[in-house]
């Protein structure tokens, strides 16, 4: 089962942490639903893997239906690399 922990997302301090998810695409799944469940309708304008010591992130950029434009840090450690 998925879980999201962390913070709200606004920066890599605050990354949101996804929990639970089998491999990679269960977690970028994971990740398109939490913002799915905050947001609403969202376009992906880029997504970006950064790996920083011992931790995986994904930063996403976003532009919701209003125009208005949130980067996302989703920290991914629990799931990057599995098949």
């Amino acid at each position: 089962m998925i879980q999201y922990k962390g913070g709200d997302g606004s920066s890599k301090e605050q990354a949101i942490i996804i929990l639970g998810a089998a491999n990679e695409t269960a977690g970028v799944d994971a990740e398109y639903d939490y913002l799915e469940s905050k947001y609403g309708v969202f376009e992906i304008e880029s997504q970006t893997y950064i790996g920083d010591k011992d931790k995986s992130y994904d930063v996403l950029n976003i532009k919701l239906a209003d125009g208005i434009r949130e980067e996302i840090w989703f920290d991914i450690t629990n799931f990057y690399g599995k098949d």
